[in-house]
């Protein structure tokens, strides 16, 4: 498929559902985030300090990379594993499925994400941006440390009877997206965890349309990441535990500050406020 032929063509699918999606869902111009965001310091700081985990995250990859003598823990998962992962994938494998699992694991992921944080802030939904900032901050802080100390490979690399299937989709796959997925990094699965955390975000929203795409796209995704062949049933049970953990942190954060800022100023109207 043409989305495919690079990253870049990648990133502007993403780019185009995105703003689609986003007018769908609200009836507003996608691109009336960026007046939301004027002289929102506080949404930049958070916005930045996001950016930096992140950064962190490819810079783990790099680290990884160095390793002379990498640990390989993957033995473990598979002892109990290599019976149910070969039927799941055998009994479901189908081209269209494939196709359909590929789209939502590498573009609708991170439209997710996208979607979000742009209907958050054109809606002024604070309390739901900061619980999302913080929560997908926590996924990627508590998941570096066991991607460099404990690294687990994706279950095609390990089991003989399970193929990887996103090549056949997306030949350029090795080449072009692993640099960006590294191939130790399954445990916690962040594509499970972070799926899961921006769906479980997703049902405080008052828009029915906008949980909707959550309640089918996260589903298939967590499918998608045992059915293509990359991660163990374990990875997917890390992840769901985690997406809990970060979501209820998050929110316990944002109350917080929440009500630490209502101190500060008793009248402060949740609207305007992007501390609310």
């Amino acid at each position: 498929a043409p989305m495919y032929k690079s990253l870049a063509t990648i990133a502007l699918t993403i780019t185009i559902l995105t703003i689609l999606l986003t007018y769908l869902i609200n009836r507003k111009n996608p691109f009336r985030v960026f007046s939301t965001l004027k002289n929102q310091k506080q949404i930049y700081l958070h916005l930045g300090l996001l950016a930096i985990i992140l950064f962190v995250n490819k810079l783990e990859l790099q680290l990884e990379s160095t390793f002379t003598n990498p640990s390989d823990f993957s033995g473990l998962f598979f002892s109990y594993e290599h019976t149910i992962l070969p039927v799941i994938q055998s009994t479901f494998r189908y081209h269209l499925l494939t196709e359909i699992t590929t789209f939502f694991y590498i573009i609708m992921f991170v439209t997710l994400i996208a979607i979000s944080l742009v209907t958050y802030l054109l809606n002024r939904e604070w309390k739901l941006l900061y619980t999302f900032l913080y929560a997908i901050g926590l996924n990627y802080i508590i998941a570096i440390p066991f991607y460099l100390f404990f690294p687990i490979n994706e279950a095609w690399v390990n089991h003989p009877d399970i193929t990887f299937l996103i090549p056949a989709v997306y030949p350029g796959f090795e080449s072009q997206y692993r640099n960006i997925s590294g191939l130790h990094n399954c445990f916690p699965s962040l594509h499970n965890s972070i799926s899961l955390t921006v769906l479980l975000i997703s049902t405080r929203s008052s828009s029915f349309l906008f949980r909707s795409v959550f309640y089918i796209s996260v589903p298939i995704i967590m499918f998608s990441t045992i059915y293509l062949g990359i991660h163990w049933l374990t990875d997917m049970a890390a992840g769901i535990l985690l997406a809990v953990f970060a979501t209820w942190t998050a929110s316990q954060i944002t109350e917080k500050i929440i009500l630490r800022e209502k101190r500060k100023v008793p009248l402060i109207n949740s609207y305007e406020s992007p501390l609310e």
